[in-house]
């Protein structure tokens, strides 16, 4: 028996999180799509009436939730929504309530419990610092801190909260801060039991409205 013969073949394996450094994937970009696209919603709050903004919310809450039940129980509308939307799902996603669905839940009690500049701000902290942690943690992520999660992309988080706390009036800067530390705090050691479209914004503006009340 020869060398070439008695050398055993090469182990297959799957690809590593070094494998997928500097690569963006497709799913994440269209959820983070979506998010960015989430954006009208603290954009509209700024706008609109408080009373108008609290009524969209709460119809869009109810939509989505109906429209989360008959996909769960309607095998068919299920199919044709993962035929389209089903790259942007996450795979708990399949079973449970989507992500959009607590997003619409956290903006309606953050409008219900907080003043307007808090609530937009926190729905920022969402669409905008959530998507930068996502998109450069996979493209630039080169130092790890937890299991899917990296330095580069928690900054970017940290930062673009930073600039919405910077350019949103009506928030004591000390309390902007420690929401937008939450939320980036949030998003890198969020686990399963919350669902980080919920908590993100949610413990953001607890903490900015608790923050500016002592410092009032």
């Amino acid at each position: 028996m020869t060398d070439q013969a008695q050398q055993a073949p090469p182990e297959m394996t799957s690809p590593t999180d070094d494998d997928q450094r500097g690569r963006l994937r497709p799913y994440e970009v269209h959820r983070k799509l979506i998010h960015l696209s989430s954006s009208v919603v603290p954009l509209a709050l700024l706008i609109l009436p408080a009373d108008t903004g609290t009524a969209l919310a709460a119809a869009a809450l109810v939509g989505a939730i109906v429209i989360d039940l008959v996909r769960l129980r309607w095998e068919a509308f299920g199919s044709f929504l993962k035929r389209y939307l089903g790259m942007a799902m996450r795979p708990h996603e399949a079973d449970e309530l989507t992500g959009s669905t607590f997003l619409c839940l956290a903006a309606l009690v953050c409008i219900v419990l907080f003043p307007m500049p808090i609530t937009v701000s926190a729905l920022f902290f969402l669409t905008l610092g959530d998507t930068a942690a996502a998109l450069v943690g996979q493209r630039w992520g080169r130092t790890p801190l937890v299991p899917g999660k990296t330095l580069e992309g928690t900054l970017a988080c940290l930062a673009t909260c930073t600039i919405v706390v910077v350019l949103m009036p009506g928030i004591p800067l000390t309390a902007g801060l420690a929401g937008a530390f939450v939320a980036t705090a949030v998003e890198l050691f969020g686990t399963a039991a919350i669902d980080d479209n919920f908590g993100i914004p949610v413990l953001s503006a607890l903490t900015m409205w608790i923050v500016a009340s002592l410092v009032v």
